[in-house]
């Protein structure tokens, strides 16, 4: 009797974590959602500060400047250097959860299709099962603010060691303004490195907040930052 138990425990557990994650991740794609119309068309504030999108695999998160939201959207890796840091800066970089569940948080963030595939880097595992993205034209990846929308074109995918901050220095004076968006691979062990796609400023479209405000759109780095804070997120 208590082996059955203990099995029944077992297997609620294992649906447990899928259920919540489904939980979780459709009620931040409706928080992102709710705060895109917002920023657009007025109504309801919301608590959200910007919204991370990849349309092409249908991917639409908030974006948060507090850790403890990982669970619900995405949260800003800088804001710990930089609290001031937006979409738009030289180098804007993102951290999220991945799920076994293929359309929760930044799970869709595999299927992005880049200009360059996946690219190996010498200084992390070479995996290129994780790139499920194929070949064609590269996706975009947007981020929506009250003051503007900001697309960049996702570049390349590629891992790094959990205690590589490369992907927190800027671009070269000249070279586009870029995004790095972040997560762990899906694997049951939680390996220490972290899967990245990067993207490059193409873009910046001013709401009529923007317009007033004199928002940025310039789409190259002027000056150069280099940001060191240690070991990435663990997602």
């Amino acid at each position: 009797m208590a082996a059955v138990v203990l099995l029944l425990i077992g297997v609620g557990l294992i649906f447990l974590q899928p259920a919540q994650e489904l939980w979780n991740g459709g009620g931040a794609k409706q928080e992102a959602a709710a705060a895109v119309k917002q920023y657009h068309h007025g109504g309801k504030k919301r608590p959200v500060g910007a919204v991370l999108s990849m349309p092409s695999v249908g991917l639409e998160l908030p974006i948060y400047k507090s850790r403890a939201d990982l669970n619900y959207g995405v949260y800003t890796e800088l804001v710990d250097e930089k609290p001031s840091t937006a979409p738009g800066d030289n180098n804007y970089v993102l951290a999220g959860h991945s799920s076994y569940v293929p359309t929760v948080w930044l799970s869709p963030m595999f299927k992005l299709t880049t200009a360059n595939g996946y690219v190996r880097n010498a200084s992390a595992p070479y995996r290129p099962n994780d790139y499920q993205g194929g070949t064609g034209k590269p996706g975009n990846i947007i981020i929506y603010t009250k003051q503007a929308t900001y697309t960049y074109r996702a570049d390349k995918a590629y891992t790094v060691r959990g205690n590589d901050d490369s992907i927190l220095s800027d671009s070269a004076v000249g070279s586009a303004k870029q995004i790095h968006v972040f997560t762990c691979p899906r694997h049951i062990n939680h390996p220490p490195f972290r899967y990245v796609v990067q993207g490059s400023l193409i873009k910046v479209q001013p709401t009529a907040a923007g317009r007033r405000a004199g928002v940025d759109m310039t789409l190259t780095t002027k000056t150069q930052t280099t940001y060191h804070s240690g070991t990435l997120s663990i997602n």
